[in-house]
């Protein structure tokens, strides 16, 4: 299969995922996107835009196979052998500190601050940077939504669960906040989320009165982790969006 661009340079929906080695929902997340080149013709846009979106929107994904395999033969007629590889093998190995790790993730410096802190985070290859393929693998497996995020594909939210320790305790009217903040941009009314409750739409209580754990508990309350992993395990797709939320109602870990 051919993965050089259209001699006229431009792509259909097929050709992206095939220059960029994405699957079709990823491409059609792509183009869903405000800020994604417009088509020059139906279903078909300009390749040299597309690139330089992808270069600079999704990094993760350049350059496309039809650009590494222009540069290569060049790359290899001016260098001496094993250098090229050597130059894959360092940016398979690129090593970001957190302003480079926030860029890389779209997330805040203080979030990646927290992650770091968060026991299991990779360890730093050298004073204050990390290896990106390690904590890209930390970050699909602890942090699904931003992983979702950085393949351009994942559940429709408008502001994301805050960040904290994944055991932090929500009362109902915390996970009303979180669940209403991240479905409609603001928080569910208290009423709404026990109605919820009751007609079984919200996960069951991780904690419940007298159930002899600590900290004691007086009402039924959740974990952070279980209502982020009900948010994001909601059906739809879309661009994930920070956004500032009040800190809802929570009681930490003794």
């Amino acid at each position: 299969m051919s993965t050089s661009k259209p001699s006229a340079a431009r792509l259909t929906r097929a050709g992206i995922g095939e220059t960029y080695g994405e699957s079709e929902r990823t491409v059609d997340a792509w183009v869903r996107l405000l800020n994604f080149p417009t088509p020059v013709a139906d279903g078909e846009w300009d390749a040299e835009q597309v690139d330089a979106w992808v270069k600079v929107s999704r990094p993760q994904s350049w350059p496309g196979r039809a650009v590494a395999s222009a540069v290569a033969p060049a790359a290899a007629q001016a260098e001496p052998a094993g250098t090229a590889v050597a130059e894959d093998a360092s940016v398979g190995d690129e090593l970001l500190g957190k302003s480079g790790l926030a860029l890389r993730y779209k997330v805040a410096e203080t979030t990646v601050d927290t992650w770091t802190k968060v026991e299991g985070f990779p360890a730093e290859a050298e004073p204050g940077r990390w290896r990106s393929p390690e904590v890209d693998t930390w970050v699909e497996e602890h942090r699904s939504h931003v992983w979702a995020e950085f393949k351009g594909e994942g559940p429709k939210v408008v502001i994301p669960p805050p960040e904290g320790n994944p055991k932090d305790l929500y009362d109902i009217s915390g996970y009303g906040m979180i669940l209403g903040n991240a479905t409609r941009g603001e928080p569910l009314p208290r009423a709404t989320a026990q109605n919820y409750k009751r007609q079984g739409h919200l996960e069951p209580p991780d904690r419940t009165p007298g159930d002899r754990k600590r900290p004691e508990v007086f009402e039924d309350m959740w974990y952070l982790e279980t209502i982020t992993r009900h948010v994001y395990s909601r059906r739809g797709q879309g661009r994930v969006r920070a956004g500032r939320t009040r800190r809802p109602n929570r009681k930490k870990r003794s």
